[in-house]
């Protein structure tokens, strides 16, 4: 992995964006080819239980289009300082009920953009950083300090802010307090509390901490996508904001989970979810 992150490097301090991704593509080829088959297995094995009437042939199709998707997003990330600014970002991006955000962020009590492993969502909250808002991602801490320095360093150019998932809670609850807009991906179990919900039918485990968050500290929750359309922009949908009370934990993640399966079943090849559901 670290010789990728080394290689998408490269080509992100000099490569034109369009030649950019057509060599993150190569590398996805050979990629799953010869490195990442359990990756795309695991895809695939979830794309089965999100498309039962589909033969297996045209959902590998999709798995293969998943995997390229995931390596531009990789090199897209690199590129998040270097290629957009508050000025020319509307190039790349285009927002989407926008006005939901600025509903939330009425109350005043912070925001909870709520995601998941679908598009570019790195790129997605970039947008809210250059639509001048005070944006933080939670995230895994990367376990070489190579890769984590990338991401740092390209998060901070393009003015995101980070808090890791195994370090002290107490910095994203003053963060909310503060008015601020923190970015979750919800869909994923990083060794944290979860409440089991049904997926496409299945019982998956889902990270409650954001739920647990908006419950405490009364912050609505704002689902939202970043998509990449036939136009070539990403997209971000924002959805409606809802909140959770102690009492509704269950319910607003069965809410979330619910709309991120409308956009799974229309974006399958952008669902970068290589793990099994």
């Amino acid at each position: 992995m670290n010789f990728v992150f080394f290689f998408l490097k490269i080509l992100g301090s000099f490569l034109p964006k369009g030649v950019g991704d057509l060599v993150a593509r190569g590398i996805a080829r050979f990629s799953n080819m010869f490195i990442y088959k359990k990756g795309l297995r695991n895809h695939l094995s979830n794309l089965k239980i999100v498309f039962k009437d589909k033969d297996e042939k045209e959902l590998l199709e999709i798995s293969k289009r998943a995997g390229m998707n995931l390596s531009v997003c990789l090199y897209e990330q690199l590129l998040m300082g270097r290629l957009m600014n508050h000025r020319n970002y509307h190039k790349f991006i285009k927002q989407e009920n926008i006005h939901n955000l600025y509903d939330a962020r009425k109350e005043g009590k912070g925001v909870i953009i709520l995601t998941g492993h679908l598009g570019n969502y790195e790129w997605g909250a970039s947008l809210m950083s250059y639509n001048r808002f005070s944006v933080a991602l939670i995230s895994v801490e990367y376990r070489t300090k190579f890769i984590r320095d990338i991401y740092e360093f390209n998060r901070k150019r393009a003015g995101l802010g980070v808090f890791y998932i195994k370090r002290s809670f107490s910095g994203p609850v003053r963060f909310l307090k503060n008015g601020g807009i923190l970015a979750i991906a919800g869909d994923r179990n990083f060794e944290g509390s979860t409440l089991t919900v049904k997926m496409f039918g299945k019982d998956v485990a889902i990270p409650r901490g954001a739920f647990f968050l908006a419950s405490k500290l009364g912050t609505p929750i704002v689902p939202a996508f970043c998509l990449r359309e036939k136009d070539n922009l990403y997209h971000v949908y924002f959805e409606k904001p809802f909140k959770v009370t102690e009492g509704e934990i269950e319910l607003g993640m069965k809410r979330y989970v619910g709309i991120l399966e409308g956009y799974i079943k229309k974006y399958p090849d952008q669902w970068l979810l290589f793990d099994k559901l």
